[in-house]
């Protein structure tokens, strides 16, 4: 099953501090979760004013996020993650299970790049987004219809999947 993915979060050297997360699932379910271990102090003033104010709670532990995305992901035997300029997101979601290595053997240890994807053909336009953005249920509902129109430029690259991991 395929999962479109986004984050919002703080960046700093050496350190990515998870603010949010969200997968739309290719079944049509959504998962979204806040964390309630922000260190708001660290935040830039663009996150301050532009993420924070779109939070609606109620916030959890990083640790309860990941059971809540292990659930959510629960019984699939070969996700396809994918996201948008997804470097940071998967970063996060891979901390939230520990790290790369303690990704459940059935993840794959990268997500696929819908901006790579319409890069690699010839810069395909992509939807506007309408409504809210740098809230990550929206941005990744976006992602979602992103991946819908370059789906529609090539099916046969809508289908990409990792391969197995080596161990």
């Amino acid at each position: 099953m395929k999962y479109w993915i986004d984050t919002e979060f703080i960046e700093h050297p050496w350190s990515i501090e998870l603010i949010s997360i969200a997968l739309v699932a290719e079944d049509g379910r959504e998962f979204y979760a806040e964390s309630s271990e922000v260190d708001w102090s660290r935040a830039s003033q663009w996150t301050l004013h532009t993420v924070k104010p779109q939070l609606s709670g109620p916030a959890m532990s990083r640790e309860a996020i990941g059971y809540g995305v292990m659930g959510f992901t629960h019984g699939d035997a070969c996700p396809v993650f994918w996201g948008y300029y997804p470097a940071f997101d998967w970063v996060a979601l891979t901390w939230l299970m520990g790290g790369m290595n303690d990704l459940p053997l059935h993840f794959p240890q990268l997500c696929l790049d819908i901006r790579q994807w319409a890069m690699a053909l010839d810069d395909a336009p992509l939807p506007v987004q309408e409504g809210a953005k740098h809230h990550a249920l929206a941005d990744a509902r976006w992602t979602k219809a992103a991946w819908t129109a370059l789906k529609a430029l090539d099916p046969h690259g809508a289908e990409r999947r990792c391969a197995d991991r080596p161990f």
